[in-house]
């Protein structure tokens, strides 16, 4: 097993977060690591930059440094295109909030993984996708989960996309897909990319497709939203799990 971590910077403190997470993490792992370094210089020269290259021409709510975080889905399926599937995926968010390495090993993670196919991400019970519009613009769900009834997913807990890992499988092939393809999707209703919808940018349309691919979250009650933020808390808390009906009450469907 090969873990591919992905890792994105643009400036301080993100640079900092990132330099922090490489030089840490193989103090807390004994398994094979891959690291997949981008910034915003080495996007720019990928052929696939030309998808998102205008956005920061559009102002909306959640540009972050103008590209909406429209990256992600990108340089994701670049790695995730060339693993074995023997391997696994781990992005982790080069995090403001947290300007911090690793501090928790991260194999009892990545073995869970393995078994389940994807962690997409965490959710806390004190957000949800209709709270301060997060993801709750119903013309969006519709384009992306057509047919269903999305109204009752409005009030559902909002994923947070901080931090996930996966293995590589049809069903995470697709989802990676769906991911790109709506990120920069647009029509004569929606005439905007959709990444730039929802203050929450590329996290909006992985959340709606964590549904449309009824995948599983990380979940503990006792831990918020931004809380999970912090990889190292989540770790925390699935190292100190001792049996398998404890740590599967851990990971839910929505």
């Amino acid at each position: 097993m090969i873990v591919n971590l992905v890792l994105y910077s643009n400036g301080e403190p993100f640079n900092t977060t990132k330099k922090m997470t490489i030089d840490s993490v193989y103090k807390f792992t004994k398994k094979n690591i891959n690291i997949h370094d981008y910034n915003l210089e080495k996007i720019k020269q990928r052929n696939w930059f030309k998808y998102i290259k205008d956005l920061p021409t559009i102002i909306r709510d959640g540009k972050r440094d103008g590209y909406y975080n429209s990256w992600k889905a990108f340089i994701i399926k670049e790695v995730y295109d060339k693993m074995n599937d023997t391997d696994i995926l781990y992005y982790v968010d080069s995090s403001q909030h947290y300007v911090e390495g690793f501090t928790e090993n991260i194999d009892k993670l990545c073995d869970i993984v393995f078994e389940k196919g994807f962690i997409a991400g965490s959710v806390g019970n004190d957000i949800k996708n209709n709270t301060l519009k997060y993801c709750d613009n119903l013309d969006i769900w519709n384009k992306i989960l057509p047919n269903n009834n999305n109204i009752n997913l409005i009030d559902k807990l909002h994923v947070l996309n901080s931090w996930f890992i996966l293995k590589k499988n049809d069903i995470n092939t697709n989802f990676i897909n769906d991911w790109i393809f709506f990120t920069y999707y647009k029509d004569n209703m929606l005439p905007l990319p959709l990444v730039t919808y929802h203050h929450t940018v590329d996290q909006s349309i992985f959340n709606i497709l964590v549904h449309k691919y009824k995948l599983l979250v990380f979940y503990c009650q006792n831990i918020k939203h931004n809380e999970n933020k912090n990889k190292n808390i989540v770790l925390n808390i699935i190292n100190n799990l001792d049996n398998i009906n404890n740590i599967d009450s851990y990971f839910i469907y929505l």
